[in-house]
């Protein structure tokens, strides 16, 4: 199954995909520059210049402080500045600060802070790799992110779901539903059960690559597994149907979101209206506008869009233009996809109605030509 994951790819193939390279970024690349960090960042470092002994749990608090903050950099110079002052420094600090590189979608400095826990003899657990992990995930690093399961696996340290989750959506966010699969599949070998996120960075992954029909195998995973289905999950499986051309089933999960007493987001209305755009169905296409205005959803670029398009496949010329005039009345300023949608549909109703007028004009003269021969 491993190798499934990897394919022909090795986790050494260029030096930098595994964490084991850890010579790829040196303490002064990750070490930020003097700057500005206002008044919390100043009261932090002033906790690291009090007793060694005290001080390194106050750090830690820091550190984390500075991740919920978002800043990463403080973070990074809290640490340096507590391994110079000679600060008996703990697995918790660097686990803070790798959480904190995370957020701020740092993961090569979250990977380096990772090498530097194995050369200090600080074996990471699984609260480290988990952050290492969504570092990866968070900068669409899957390579990486798969890395460090690997190094897990070697280790003895069992993923627990959030990591397997964190992979899958690594695997997603890059468009490698088959890794994405095989990591659903080890899952469940290991005796894990996935939760709603693991099942929808799978749908997802499976609706990139255009794999609608694991997508939806994958939903009726979760319903047999007692597991109720959230939005994001629904809206998964629509995009899924949409990009395999799938509009029946995308409406049919739209009752099903209904019936869950889920309420559709712009992000659910602007996949099932690009399905039915997909498909030529240009009614039911409007038909999901409408159900937007009234559920108070405000239609996006990509939702008119759609209809647009679905008018023009229609030759709903004159539906086309009202659309677009609905689109600059709601202030979103029509982009170019939408005039060209507009303008083609202008152009292909022009046609069939110089197809239709010619048409007229022969019958008219042949019925002309019949009445002067009877005559």
């Amino acid at each position: 199954m491993v190798s499934l994951l990897w394919g022909t790819a090795t986790l050494r193939h260029d030096g930098s995909s595994h964490v084991g390279s850890r010579s790829a970024l040196s303490s002064s690349q990750i070490i930020p520059g003097p700057r500005r960090r206002g008044a919390i960042c100043a009261r932090m470092l002033g906790i690291t210049r009090g007793s060694r002994e005290g001080a390194a749990a106050p750090l830690e608090a820091s550190l984390k402080q500075c991740g919920r903050a978002t800043q990463w950099s403080a973070a990074l110079q809290l640490l340096r500045e507590g391994i110079q002052s000679g600060l008996k420094v703990f697995p918790g600090h660097y686990i803070a600060t790798v959480s904190a590189c995370r957020k701020g979608g740092e993961w090569q400095r979250a990977l380096s802070l990772l090498s530097e826990m194995w050369e200090a003899k600080m074996e990471p657990n699984v609260i480290s790799y988990s952050a290492g992990i969504s570092a990866c995930q968070k900068g669409g690093q899957w390579q990486q992110a798969l890395a460090l399961l690997s190094e897990m696996w070697d280790s003895n340290v069992e993923p627990d779901v959030i990591i397997y989750s964190a992979g899958i959506s690594a695997c997603e966010k890059s468009g490698q539903w088959q890794r994405a699969m095989a990591l659903l599949s080890i899952m469940l070998e290991a005796k894990l059960r996935p939760d709603v996120a693991s099942y929808n960075a799978g749908i997802s992954a499976c609706g990139i690559g255009e794999q609608w029909q694991r997508a939806l195998a994958l939903f009726s995973d979760i319903l047999e597994a007692k597991l109720e289905p959230d939005l994001i999950c629904y809206n998964a499986g629509i995009s899924s149907c949409e990009k395999g051309g799938q509009w029946r089933r995308a409406l049919a999960l739209f009752s099903e979101m209904w019936e869950a007493k889920l309420s559709p987001d712009v992000v659910s209305y602007s996949a099932g209206i690009s399905a039915c755009e997909k498909s030529e169905q240009w009614q039911w296409a409007l038909a999901l506008l409408r159900q937007m205005r009234q559920a108070k959803v405000h239609p996006n670029i990509i939702s008119y869009s759609a209809g647009i398009s679905a008018c023009r496949k229609g030759g709903q010329w004159q539906r086309a233009l009202a659309l677009l005039s609905e689109m600059s009345g709601s202030k979103l300023g029509p982009d170019v996809v939408s005039y060209s949608a507009g303008i083609s549909a202008c152009e292909k109703g022009r046609a069939v109605a110089a197809g239709s007028g010619a048409a007229q004009r022969d019958v008219g003269g042949e019925v002309g030509s019949r009445r002067h021969l009877q005559l």
